[in-house]
Parts: C-alpha cells; structure tokens; sequence
C-alpha cells in the first residue's frame, strides 16, 4: 500500500455517500456534506484469517510499518477535512470503545493492493 491508495481510502471515507438526504432520499450525503465526525480506531485483529479454530494474522502489516500508515492516514483525513471532525484512538492500545450505529450498515473499505493480496490468498 502506498501514499496514492492511503489518499484513495481517505478521499472515499470522507465522499462516499452513505446517509440521506433532508427530504429523505437514501444514500446521498456523504461525511464531508454533514460535517460528521470520525473515529479511526486502528484494530489489526479485522486482517485476520481462520485457521482451523485459531485466528491468523501472519497476512497482517507489521506494527511499525503500520503505526506510520495509520498516522498518515489520519494527517490526509484532517488535512482534506475538519482537523477537529478527525479523532482517533491510542495505535495498538486495548481500548473500550462506545459508539452508537445508527442503521444495519457497515462498509469495507479496502485498498486496490489489499483488494489483489486477498483474491491471490484465495486462489
């Protein structure tokens, strides 16, 4: 993964148009258009994959190489959005997270390298 997919990941979370509208109209609006805040919680364990009844994570980026792509990824987030819109969690801490889903939907977003690393694991 490089700078030009970590700039792909932030431009799509902040411009994906997941909310409605005023008048209702479904999948509209995106972050940016409400002006809504973001969490980023860094949580390796999602890379994970089965093995037997085990998780593995061995597919998973290195904790350094990815502590510097979090922290990048956050400084694109706040330098193409609202700096004070951007939070964050402490990178590879055990942490108790409250948050409140508003609606069944949760959306993956992956880079083009991760989209071709997982279909070859496939194969």
């Amino acid at each position: 993964m490089g700078r030009s997919e970590l700039k792909s990941c932030a431009r799509k979370l902040l411009n994906l148009r997941l909310f409605e509208d005023e008048e209702g109209k479904k999948w509209d609006v995106s972050v940016k258009d409400k002006r809504l805040e973001i969490l980023c919680i860094s949580q390796f364990t999602l890379y994970s994959v089965l093995k037997g009844n085990k998780l593995d994570f061995h597919n998973a980026m290195s904790g350094d190489t990815s502590e510097q792509y979090y922290n990048e990824f956050l400084a694109l987030l706040r330098s193409q959005y609202q700096p004070d819109l951007v939070k964050d969690g402490k990178f590879g801490a055990y942490m108790q997270v409250h948050i409140q889903n508003d609606g069944p939907v949760t959306v993956e977003l992956e880079s083009q390298s991760q989209n071709k690393q997982q279909s070859n694991n496939k194969d």
